[in-house]
């Protein structure tokens, strides 16, 4: 058994830190403070994206992207907070709207340059991707708020399905960390991630199914009425899709040679470090609700 990396400190201290603005955002149950908790890390986590492109000396348009992400992060809260359509996916066709404009904006922005060649294909591909790969991933969040009725007062309750796949996600991290520091002893996928190790993944899965039980136990009159089997397995799969959602975020920092994505968070890292996981994870609870809670 190991002791405890240096990192651990300013890391549980950066953990309590959005911990508790997120707690602050549930106290309040303000949608606004829910738009900035997503709005903020997208933005914040594609410009670190844009850094890293920038450091591996691949081609892109920084501005472009991130003035489709403002837009598609701004359309989906309008339409979610002023519509019904949400419920007959209209969401969906305007995100594919927003995209569309954004690959023919890219090429005719490319029909200026003097040489055409490698950084063409590069620009257009990795800043359409940037927009999909973060905003486009992380605003699953602002769908699972919306996703059940509103409180008889009007106040959201898509906010405990949020707290669920949060809790489970950054636990499975959590456990991940702790365990591969102390327990550590098998390399997993080292050619991605030396540091992470088989034992620090099984523990950090082991932790989300537990808080993922301890959510639905403690919030059963606020989320669905499934059965504990059902948690367990959904606990299981977003456990594992964070991980894999980590191990995304390692092969892109690994194919730039940087080891974090940005320094905003002490022991952490940058916004995308913090977020990495999530937009696997996000996407997929999303999905599987809407076939668990389909009538």
């Amino acid at each position: 058994m190991r002791s405890l990396p240096s990192s651990f400190l300013p890391r549980l201290i950066s953990t309590l830190i959005l911990w508790g603005a997120l707690i602050v955002a549930y106290i309040l149950r303000s949608e606004v403070a829910f738009a900035v908790m997503i709005s903020v890390p997208a933005l914040g986590s594609l410009w670190e994206y844009f850094a890293l492109l920038k450091s591996g000396g691949i081609s892109h348009h920084r501005g472009m992207g991130m003035t489709a992400a403002a837009v598609l992060i701004g359309m989906t809260f309008w339409v979610l907070h002023s519509t019904d359509f949400f419920r007959q996916f209209a969401i969906f066709p305007l995100e594919t709207l927003v995209m569309a404009f954004l690959v023919m904006a890219l090429f005719l922005r490319e029909y200026g340059r003097n040489d055409p060649g490698r950084a063409t294909a590069e620009a257009i591909t990795f800043t359409l991707f940037g927009v999909v790969y973060i905003p486009w991933l992380f605003l699953f969040m602002a769908k699972l708020l919306y996703l059940t009725p509103r409180s008889p007062d009007g106040h959201l309750t898509g906010q405990y399905l949020v707290l669920f796949v949060v809790a489970v996600t950054k636990f499975t991290d959590v456990g991940a960390f702790l365990g591969g520091s102390i327990f550590g002893r098998t390399p997993f996928f080292p050619n991605i991630s030396p540091k992470k190790t088989c034992e620090g993944i099984l523990a950090g899965i082991a932790l989300g199914v537990f808080v993922g039980i301890g959510v639905f136990h403690f919030f059963s009159h606020q989320l669905p009425p499934f059965s504990m089997n059902l948690v367990c397995g959904l606990s299981l799969l977003i456990a594992i899709a964070g991980v894999a959602g980590d191990l995304a975020e390692s092969l892109l920092k690994r194919s730039v040679q940087s080891k974090d994505s940005g320094h905003a968070l002490p022991g952490i890292g940058g916004g995308l470090d913090l977020i990495d996981s999530l937009l696997f994870t996000l996407p997929l609870f999303y999905f599987l609700l809407i076939f668990l809670l389909r009538p």
